[in-house]
């Protein structure tokens, strides 16, 4: 079965959009990730993403803004900031007719008594709803994904409680490595909400973004074709030969 596959960019000087046209490849752009952007810099790449996007057929995908963010904080002042950085995420996913844009979960698992985790999924489903009210033309899936969650509980109860269908889930598989509980655990419990995979490896103790090794990806296609599942699925390390590294992804 072939995979749909995209490649993470930091900058916009890494997309050879005939290269990803000749392999088949999507790409998933970091560059808005980066807070101290000023909005002449923003604009200047939208505008730039738009000429390039123009001859790419693959899918597009924007990680959003996550640093310091809580668009479900009962800060006033935090939520007024975050919702404000998520909009224009959004805006611009909008604006490069993004197939897919990634959010953090922003989930704090050591808040986890349950009056707790039941508020903080209501807040959050009510800024999500305040969120998409104001860019309503956003046509693509918002992927939120895992981060510091140990197990995927949490984030199964996350996106059940916000329940917008077109809000799924980003599973970070590097992000899970680092908890205890299995790879086959957090497919099985979120098999209805995955809709987009980080796919990168690490030494189970720290966030390396280092490239999976080949075990590690026929486990998880294994899972996908267990569970039936068929999320986009998007390399997030460095990779230094691109052909043969999407050629390798892309055999059956």
């Amino acid at each position: 079965m072939r995979r749909n596959i995209l490649n993470c960019i930091s900058t916009i000087d890494e997309l050879d959009v005939s290269a990803y046209n000749r392999l088949g490849l999507g790409v998933e752009i970091q560059d808005f990730t980066e807070p101290n952007l000023s909005e002449a810099e923003i604009e200047g790449l939208v505008l730039r993403y738009k000429c390039l996007f123009r001859d790419l057929k693959q899918p597009k995908s924007l990680h959003g803004p996550f640093l310091d963010l809580k668009p479900s904080s009962p800060d006033p002042m935090i939520r007024a900031i975050s919702q404000q950085r998520y909009r224009k995420a959004l805006q611009i996913a909008t604006d490069l007719e993004a197939d897919f844009i990634v959010f953090h979960s922003q989930i704090n698992p050591q808040l986890n008594e349950p009056f707790l985790s039941d508020l903080n999924n209501r807040q959050s489903r009510d800024a999500w709803l305040e969120i998409i009210g104001h860019v309503p033309d956003f046509r693509g899936k918002i992927v939120i994904e895992n981060v510091f969650e140990r197990t995927p509980a949490m984030l199964k109860a996350l996106i059940e409680t916000i329940a917008v269908p077109t809000i799924q889930v980003n599973l970070d598989i590097g992000h899970s490595k680092l908890g205890p509980a299995p790879l086959e655990d957090w497919i099985r419990e979120l098999k209805d909400h995955i809709a987009y995979i980080h796919l990168h490896s690490n030494n189970g103790i720290h966030d390396q973004h280092i490239k999976a090794p080949k075990e590690e990806i026929e486990t998880l296609y294994r899972l996908l074709d267990r569970y039936d599942i068929h999320p986009a699925i998007a390399l997030e390390y460095p990779v230094l030969d691109l052909e043969e590294e999407i050629r390798a992804f892309m055999a059956d």
